[in-house]
């Protein structure tokens, strides 16, 4: 039995209020998995318990993660799900921020979700926790705090995934700006397993992986969802 980890994130991972799963990224692993010789679970929680539930638990995998330096000997990676190079710095409409380049943004408090792809990419790059660092626990949270702690300055996303965060907090992508964009920190999301995961299952579910490439399963499947994947202007 394989345990399949992800977060609510649109268009990746969709939460439906009954907690089936849809998604871009869901469709590509259900495609992969009904492939395999294996039964498997599916679950959304919390990115930080999905994250840790993929490190320490034999046969659990999660999905979508972005493969950073620092991520790369804490999983036994599957395969590619999609790959888009766009993170970006975002404020309030009406704040007077600029950044001539990325270690301007240290002058400023920046929020973050724990353990993602931005908290971890930052991090590399030099940024510290409580000094230039908010930590954000629930990523749901995450443009409501520019709204509700004048102490919050930048918040960081991808472009797909703003729209999400904005929905969630009752405002528009109007109501932001995009302050700087992060050209080196790519969104390059996986399909990951934990280091206790037998070889022999990482390589048949890659195998299983590639083969959605080869036989164009995964052109239908990003063909149904290319309008959702787009980046905004």
């Amino acid at each position: 039995m394989i345990h399949l980890v992800t977060e609510h994130l649109p268009p990746y991972q969709i939460e439906a209020e009954n907690k089936a799963l849809a998604g871009f990224s869901v469709d590509v692993i259900k495609a992969a998995m009904k492939r395999s010789q294996y039964d498997y679970t599916l679950n959304s929680y919390s990115w930080g318990r999905s994250y840790k539930l993929a490190q320490i638990k034999a046969n659990h995998c999660i999905f979508s993660i972005a493969r950073t330096k620092s991520r790369e000997n804490l999983f036994k990676w599957v395969g590619l799900i999609y790959y888009a190079n766009n993170t970006s710095m975002w404020a309030l409409k009406d704040r007077t921020i600029e950044l001539k380049n990325l270690n301007d943004a240290k002058k400023y408090n920046v929020a973050v979700s724990r353990d993602d792809m931005t908290h971890i990419g930052l991090i590399e790059r030099g940024f510290k926790e409580n000094e230039h660092l908010y930590i954000l626990d629930n990523t749901k949270s995450l443009v409501n705090l520019l709204l509700t702690r004048a102490s919050i300055d930048l918040i960081v996303a991808n472009d797909m995934t703003i729209k999400f965060h904005t929905d969630l907090a009752g405002v528009t992508i109007d109501d932001l700006q995009r302050v700087y964009e992060i050209k080196d920190l790519p969104l390059n999301l996986f399909f990951a397993c934990s280091k206790q995961t037998d070889d022999n299952i990482i390589k048949h579910l890659s195998k299983n992986m590639q083969s959605l490439y080869q036989d164009g399963s995964y052109d239908t499947i990003l063909k149904k969802w290319r309008d959702r994947l787009i980046s905004p202007d």
